[in-house]
This record gives C-alpha cells, structure tokens and sequence, in this order.
C-alpha cells in the first residue's frame, strides 16, 4: 500500500511540476510585458493558478489510481510501468507543444491558446508563416527539450516505484477509490456553488498578471465546452438592453453631409494589414513611416478618430465589408451559414450594376475568407495561385507590389462602374518585404516598420498611376485597416485604446473636398455612410451609424472575452472572464459601461440567433 500511495504522491507533484514549469516558459517568453510586473505579482501567478494546476492535475491522478486499482484486485503489477510510461509520455509531449505554441501564440494574439487555434491546421503553411524559420526551429526544439526532460525524469522515477509495487489486500483498493471521489473536488474548483472556470485565478488588475496565472492546458481543454456553444453576454433584461441600443443608433434621419460628386462612382477599397496610427504621421504616430499615407490625407477625407472593431483580420474584413461588429470568443466569419445571413456592401454594388474584383496575395481558404468573399459575390477573385511564384512571393503570399501592379492592370480595361478591394498582405508577420530602408533595425518592431513604410510606398506608385487614368475622375478610393498592429513601440496589453486607434482616408477624383472629420467613427460604420453618400438605402447595416448625418459618435471594440466603449472623452475596458473594468478613463460615468454592455449585448444576442 505504501508504495502506491508514493506513486500517486509522486504523480500529482510531476504534473504540479510540469505546469509551474509552463507557466515559468511562458512568463520568460513574453519577458516585455512580464518586466512591467512587480516580483511579488510574478509570484502571485504561481500561487493563484494553481487551482487550475490541482484541476488539471486531479485528472491525471484518477488514471493512475485506476491502474492501482486494477492491480489491487487482479494482482498483477506488471502493466503498470508500459501502460503509465505510455500515458504519461503522450500527454507530456502534447502539454509541451501546447506551452511552446501557447507562448507564441500570447505574444501574437494577446490571450492563451484555446481550441480556435484548431482551424488553423486546416491551412498549415499559412499559419506557420507569421513565424520566422529560424524561430520554428528553436520553438521545436524548446517543445521537444522539456517533453524530453519529463518524459526521462518520469520513466527513472516511475520505473523505480512500480518495481517495488507488490500484491495486497483487496480492501486496500477502497482507499484509493475513495481518493478518486476526492479528486472531483478540485476538479472542479472547491465546494462552492460555482464551478472552476479560466477567470476563477484572475486575482490582478494587470491583465498580462491574470493571463499568466492560467494554466493553458487546463484552458485549452475548458475551451472545448464552450465552442460549440452560442451564448449571449447577458447584462441586462432585454427590454433595458433594446432601449439604450435604440438610443445609440437612432439616426437623426438628416441628410448627411455630401463628400462624393457621383452618384455611381467606382470604389477602390484597400484593405491595409495591421496598419495603426501610431505608424501613421497624420494620425500623430512617427513621422516618416508613411509619407505617402500623409501626402494623400492632406488632400483627402481624412477620419482621424477611427477605430477597429476587434484584433484579428477575419474580424476587421467583416466589419468594414458587413458592418458587423467582432465578437469577443469568436468571428461570425468562421459560421458559413451565419455569414451567409450578413448584409453584404459588395452585393449591393452587384445589384446596381458593378463588376466586383478581389485582389489578395495569400491564400483566401485561411480564416475561412473564401466562403465569405464568394458570399458577397465577388466572382473575380486574384488570390496566391494567380501570381508567378518567381516573382518573390513571400511565406504568406505575394508581395504587396506585384498584386498592386496586377489590380492596375486589370483596373485599366475594367468595364465601369467597378467594385474593387484589395487586401494587402505584406505588413503581416514575418514582416518579409523586397525593400530595407536604411533607418530600421533588425529587431522585430523594425522590420514591421520597414514593411509598412514598403507598402506605403506601393500605395503611393499606384496613386500616382491611377491619377491619370480616364476613370479617376469618377472613382472614390478608401484607405482602412482591418486592425491595429499587435506590436508596438512600447509594451501595452492587446485591450489597450491605442492597439484600435487606425487610418481610415477617402481619396480619389470623386471626392468633393479635402477635410478632417474628428468624429469617433468605427471600422463597421463604414458601409451605412458610403451607402447614405450614394444615396442607396443602408437600414440593414443595422450596427453601423452615419457620423455624416449626425449619428451619435462612439466608438466600440471586442478583445479576448472583452470589450471597450469610448464615448466622448471617456473610454472604458471590460473583461467578461472576472467581470470586471481593467481600464477605463478618470471621469466614466455608469453611463458608458452601460452603453458598452448593451451594445455587446446586443452584438451577441443577434450573432447567437442568426
């Protein structure tokens, strides 16, 4: 009996061990945001995540108490080395690329790996892509160390207890079925009425000091239980919801302020990657990243107070092409059948007569965009297969200037009106671009510079060219970004106000005059105020508001399980996993924490009915 009591003591510290282990690796990994931390809340995410460790842990136990059971009444003692060995050694080499993969992950995305990551197998190459190949290289080998280290460490410690294991009595087995009975309840996080869920180890009003007391293997499993399920955020009864959303988006049915000389104008959106206005020198960012970008500002439309609804593209695509705002678990664009129900901008055109073009240098099946582009009816999609591969296509895809150079091409024997988006590619990770400008670096945040100041150069050429075509008279061209840079040039948590702040410019010889509207305006409004411009009815872009008419100006966004409100001058963060502000301005009022609830409400309510 006491030798299997030492096994199942030995077995819970492994697993304890292996997961402060995680989460030490993750901590060091993302060393920028952990060296903000004081020492004692460093320590504090070992203490307070530890009741997803002992959760987690508490599973793994109850398979080993059943091999000691078994053993108990066949008497034999034999299977106990291979059948643990074999256990243990595939969840420790799954827990392992789980940590490597998760670390990587939280300094990309800026929360911990859950079961979303899955559907990035479907297209392996694109997902890798973000990740230099020196970089993967070193990601597996840290992932195959630790797997290494533990599984060794586990066989000589466990080979050496089940060699002493012997036959005993059968009523020793009670004691061990009655710890299985135990385990349930740190399995489940206590007694309590509440069960264990991730916010349960929240314990700091830093959010990268909650992020790291997670265990994310005990994460990645809870996700599972979740994903499937399409619930709403609920923070008020409906009725009080409907009111203040109804307050927020009632036009004043004005007509909007006129900016376009055309009815029918052609429209060239380009969609710009990570684009933020700390890049942009018009927007108040560093001066000399984007002269071009500037340059066509000064005698543009410019929306200096645009912000972009969530963090990832599949977010940011439908909300300036749908006007749908992102949700903060999930993107409707991954839910074909949901997708297929959104108001399309591009199918509106469609139906007015305008060819629809789409050009895009990666690969379309990733994130699930080609269902979504192919909803909206764009028959002539240039994706990744349409370019010469010898031209200096990167890991994503083509370079910015190569599709650039073919969307102008084509543009030039397009038959009029025209439709055409362009989503660029080249300012994505690994930020690989056929230019080096002299002033950058080499660390990371230099190289992502250097491509934005690359595609900003193509922007600028094809600006230049287009201008003296015969259709640029009548042709708007709109400059948005699908969402803020996750890198910048200080260290800020992925919820931060400034990480949505983006460029937003409409340009071309259809424009009527050159000014600056410092209105707050999102990515998703985007579609009710070209519409309301052109004179189209713009009512089932229900989420949308026209600033151009006198909408009431505000600003929402969606993070991981989060979201922020910014009214005025006051902005607002609010997390759903502790239920609590984690940023917010000096004077909030309860009235705009409860304009944010209501609109979230609102957001997941209708994308759980679709």
């Amino acid at each position: 009996m006491k030798t299997r009591l030492l096994i199942l003591i030995y077995y819970i510290l492994f697993w304890l061990g292996f997961f402060e282990l995680s989460r030490f690796v993750f901590i060091v990994y993302n060393h920028a945001l952990a060296s903000e931390l004081p020492l004692n809340t460093l320590l504090s995410c070992f203490s307070s995540g530890f009741a997803h460790d002992i959760s987690l842990t508490s599973y793994y136990a109850e398979f080993i108490c059943i091999l000691l059971v078994i053993s108990i009444f066949t008497k034999q003692t034999t299977f106990l080395r291979p059948v643990g060995n074999w256990f243990t050694g595939i969840f420790v080499a799954i827990s392992s690329i789980i940590t490597v993969v998760d670390a990587e992950l939280y300094r990309n995305w800026g929360y911990r790996t859950d079961c979303s990551v899955l559907q990035y197998l479907e297209t392996p190459k694109e997902a890798l892509a973000s990740t230099p190949l020196l970089q993967t290289i070193l990601l597996v080998a840290l992932a195959t160390g630790i797997a290494c280290l533990f599984i060794i460490l586990h066989k000589k410690i466990y080979n050496y207890l089940t060699a002493k294991v012997t036959p005993t009595s059968k009523w020793v087995s009670v004691i061990f079925i009655a710890l299985m009975g135990t385990t349930i309840i740190p399995m489940r996080g206590g007694l309590g009425v509440a069960a264990l869920r991730t916010g349960t180890v929240y314990f700091s009003s830093h959010s990268f000091a909650n992020h790291a007391a997670i265990n994310v293997h005990w994460h990645f499993l809870y996700s599972f239980s979740y994903a499937k399920k399409e619930v709403a955020t609920i923070f008020m009864e409906e009725e009080e919801c409907e009111t203040i959303y109804q307050e927020l988006l009632t036009s004043k049915t004005t007509k909007p302020t006129s900016l376009i000389t055309s009815n029918r104008p052609n429209i060239i959106l380009f969609i710009l990657e990570s684009f933020t206005a700390e890049q942009i020198g018009v927007l108040g960012g560093q001066q000399g990243i984007t002269p071009q970008l500037d340059s066509i500002a000064k005698s543009s439309i410019l929306f200096s107070n645009c912000y972009g609804n969530g963090t990832k593209s599949e977010m940011g695509i439908v909300s300036i092409l749908s006007g749908y705002p992102a949700q903060p678990t999930t993107a409707i664009i991954k839910y074909t059948s949901k997708a297929e129900k959104l108001p399309y901008l591009s199918r509106i055109f469609d139906s007015l007569g305008y060819n629809l073009s789409l050009y895009h240098g990666g690969d379309l099946r990733f994130a699930n965009l080609n269902s979504y582009f192919r909803n909206g009816r764009f028959n002539k999609c240039i994706t990744i297969n349409d370019f010469d591969k010898n031209q200096g296509n990167t890991k994503w895809g083509a370079y910015d200037h190569v599709v650039f150079n073919r969307m102008f091409q084509d543009l030039q024997q397009e038959k009029q009106p025209f439709f055409s988006v362009c989503y660029t590619l080249s300012s994505h990770e690994p930020f690989d671009v056929p230019m080096r400008s002299d002033f950058y670096g080499e660390n990371e945040y230099s190289k992502f510079l250097n491509s934005v100041h690359y595609t900003d150069s193509c922007i600028g050429d094809f600006m230049q060219k287009a201008k003296q075509e015969p259709w640029w008279n009548n042709t708007i061209i709109i400059f948005v970004s699908d969402h803020g840079a996750r890198i910048s040039k200080d260290t800020k948590i992925v919820s931060s106000v400034d990480k949505f702040h983006i460029p937003m410019i409409w340009s071309g010889g259809a424009i009527r005059k050159d000014t600056t509207i410092t209105d707050l305006v999102n990515q998703c409004d985007l579609p009710m105020m070209l519409c309301n411009q052109l004179q189209i009815p713009s009512e089932q872009f229900y989420f949308s508001k026209d600033i151009l008419r006198g909408d009431k100006p505000f600003v929402f966004y969606a993070y991981n399980n989060g979201f922020g409100y910014i009214r005025g001058d006051q902005f607002v963060s609010w997390d759903n996993e502790s239920s609590k502000i984690i940023e917010q301005s000096t004077n909030l009022q309860d009235t705009t924490l409860k304009q944010g609830q209501a609109f979230l409400q609102k957001v997941t309510t209708d994308f759980c009915r679709k």
